[in-house]
């Protein structure tokens, strides 16, 4: 019977650590397409509608300067500004406003 628990928490552990990896979107992005991003070892899906970008973190990590990575993911990807003083969230997931060429 203990190779019955054993199995369930394996399982279990499994789920977790796949659903941690996840990039559900927030509120307003849920049917925009992610686009993946890497800068310097952080992986992040970027979501763009309008000026408004979002950026979820997709590896775990815990070393400084996430934030600021975010933010060069979401320029990357998006080709704009993040306005200053617009980024909001975590390290996990972050939202800003962008200002684009000729917008």
């Amino acid at each position: 019977m203990s190779g019955v628990k054993t199995l369930g928490a394996r399982a279990a552990l499994a789920l977790c650590l796949g659903l941690g990896a996840c990039d559900s979107p927030g509120p307003g992005f849920a049917h925009i397409p992610a686009r993946p991003v890497t800068v310097d070892g952080s992986s992040f899906a970027v979501r763009q509608r309008g000026e408004d970008v979002q950026a979820i973190r997709l590896n775990r990590e815990r070393r400084a300067g996430v934030m600021t990575r975010g933010v060069q993911a979401m320029e990357r990807t998006t080709g704009c500004r993040v306005r200053a003083g617009t980024l909001k969230g975590d390290p996990a997931l972050m939202t800003a406003r962008v200002l684009c060429p000729g917008g």
